[in-house]
């Protein structure tokens, strides 16, 4: 080994201090260069890594977020519907109705038109008996001249209005 030793030249003593040497720079970057450097590595793959993790967070919130909005537009669009439908029932029900009322209405005008035709009529029947009475008694009267009580007139009066029912053109039921 000797023979080694003299033919590279080396010196134990030099080879020490190198040794010794190379030792404290490394020592000296693996305090004041290495250490900081894995520092500062580990703490940018740990931002990484939270950064990817919100990346993930983020992405699935906005998928949950479109997800919520199709289900609320989903929901908006069935409210929406039935709306129509509750409101376009509602308009049916409110055309039923006034159809009943303005039906009803018409039917009182009516049968309250009927009732006074009726009331008419009746009227328009005393006061045709009446005047035919005083006719029949004014020509009973001439006829007889004066001599007809009261009971055959009415039964006179009775008679003319029988025999006017019978006419077609006065028949007054």
């Amino acid at each position: 080994m000797e023979g080694i030793i003299q033919s590279f030249y080396i010196d134990w003593q030099l080879m020490t201090a190198q040794l010794i040497n190379f030792t404290i720079v490394i020592l000296v970057l693996w305090k004041f260069a290495y250490k900081p450097i894995l520092s500062i590595l580990r703490q940018r793959s740990e931002k990484i890594e939270k950064s990817l993790k919100q990346a993930e967070e983020i992405e699935e919130s906005l998928k949950n977020a479109q997800e919520e909005k199709k289900k609320i537009i989903k929901e908006a669009s069935v409210k929406g519907q039935s709306l129509v439908e509750e409101a376009s029932q509602n308009a049916e029900k409110a055309k039923k109705q006034k159809l009943e009322e303005t039906r009803a209405e018409s039917e009182k005008i009516i049968n309250d038109a009927k009732e006074q035709i009726r009331g008419e009529r009746e009227r328009m029947l005393a006061d045709l008996r009446r005047e035919l009475g005083e006719l029949v008694l004014l020509a009973s009267d001439k006829i007889t001249r004066g001599k007809i009580d009261e009971r055959l007139n009415d039964q006179l009066v009775n008679e003319v209005l029988e025999d006017l029912e019978k006419q077609e053109e006065f028949k007054l039921s």
